[in-house]
């Protein structure tokens, strides 16, 4: 049985999730995971590792970079050449362009093992990168024998850095669906809800002075930590919208689907994403969606006019308009469930296929031939 490895910075829930499947339905493979670090202070995910198999966390020092915007982890690993000589894998999936997937790409290199480069990145959420985060870019693409991009806009950044469409497939970043399917019938709640960080990256300072503008009786629930939450407190209550929010915290699990299914439509004003699996959560839960037009993952989920509709947060007034409209239209129910219909196409056997499609394409090439 060939060995094939996929290294990555945390365990993350969706990432462990589609990791487990992989090994639990791919048989012809032997998959080992590679962890750079065991967690991030931003990240408050429980993580269950007891269905996963063959993982590793490496020795790394971190440095977090502090920013308004979001912060920044860097892990700086030790051990990765170790292991990889361990595991002996015939394949190397390396999970974005960080220091443990340079070393890991130097490692391959010298042993003669192919390596597919996987990324969520796209050329918004990395248009401010540096000069030494493009040449790494462009390093590791320029020796990979395939590309995995986690959507539409990821592959168009990676061929943007030089990889040829030929060997370039998508395999969606997607959670398990099935702990959020649920058909809804009502919607008569007038609720919106943001579920993630409240940081400045994620927009919701742009989402209040909109809601602002909208009928009085349209509420919004915000689910999430982070250090902007007092500056939005002092927003809402400038704004006297106040009493029209709902501050909810982090929550995960049962509480979380609880709340989707007490919403009516999920709303991300986000300035950058590279995806945005909270839309897909969402669409589970059958929500109509309004997402920023920078969750680059939307172009992939969302279908304007049909399961929601896709905005310029920073257009306050027609931020506005479209969340009345989609209100005051009478679509919900059927907006919701195109959602819950389109989620069914990220399941994890679906979005499974261009991982298997890359890793086989690598695989009937010739030896020392990308």
């Amino acid at each position: 049985m060939k060995r094939a490895v996929f290294i990555t910075n945390i365990p993350s829930p969706y990432r462990v999730d589609f990791f487990s499947y992989m090994q639990k339905n791919v048989p012809e493979y032997e998959f080992h995971i590679i962890f750079s670090g065991a967690g991030m202070e931003n990240r408050k995910w429980s993580v269950e590792l007891a269905g996963l198999s063959n993982y590793r966390f490496l020795k790394s020092r971190t440095i977090i970079i502090r920013r308004r915007f979001d912060d920044r982890y860097v892990f700086l690993p030790l051990g990765v050449e170790a292991a990889l000589k361990e595991i002996r894998p015939d394949f190397v999936f390396a999970m974005e362009y960080n220091p443990t997937i340079l070393r890991a790409v130097h490692w391959c290199r010298k042993k003669h093992v192919p390596f597919i480069s996987w990324t969520d990145g796209t050329l918004h959420s990395e248009r401010a990168i540096g000069k030494v985060q493009r040449l790494s870019r462009r390093y590791i693409i320029k020796r990979a024998a395939a590309f995995i991009a986690s959507s539409t806009a990821s592959r168009e950044a990676q061929i943007a850095y030089g990889a040829d469409p030929a060997k370039c497939f998508i395999s969606y970043l997607t959670v398990d669906i099935r702990k959020y399917l649920a058909k809804k019938d009502s919607y008569e709640a007038r609720q919106l809800i943001y579920v993630g960080s409240l940081i400045q990256r994620k927009g919701l300072d742009l989402l209040l002075p909109a809601l602002a503008k909208t009928a009085d009786d349209i509420r919004l629930v915000i689910v999430g930590e982070g250090q902007e939450l007092p500056l939005l407190k002092e927003q809402a209550r400038k704004l006297r919208i106040a009493e029209r929010i709902s501050f909810k915290g982090f929550v995960e699990g049962e509480g979380l689907r609880s709340l989707y299914r007490d919403s009516d439509v999920f709303i991300l004003p986000t300035r950058e994403d590279c995806y945005g699996l909270v839309i897909l959560e969402a669409m589970c839960a059958s929500l109509p969606v309004i997402s920023s037009k920078y969750a680059d993952g939307a172009r992939d989920l969302v279908v304007d006019g049909e399961n929601g509709y896709i905005v310029d947060p920073e257009d306050t007034e027609a931020f506005a308009r479209v969340i009345d409209r989609i209100f005051s239209e009478g679509r919900l129910a059927q907006m919701g469930n195109n959602s819950y219909e389109k989620a069914q196409s990220f399941s994890f056997s679906r979005v499974a296929e261009g991982c298997i499609a890359a890793l086989r394409y690598v695989e009937r090439q010739p030896a020392g031939e990308e």
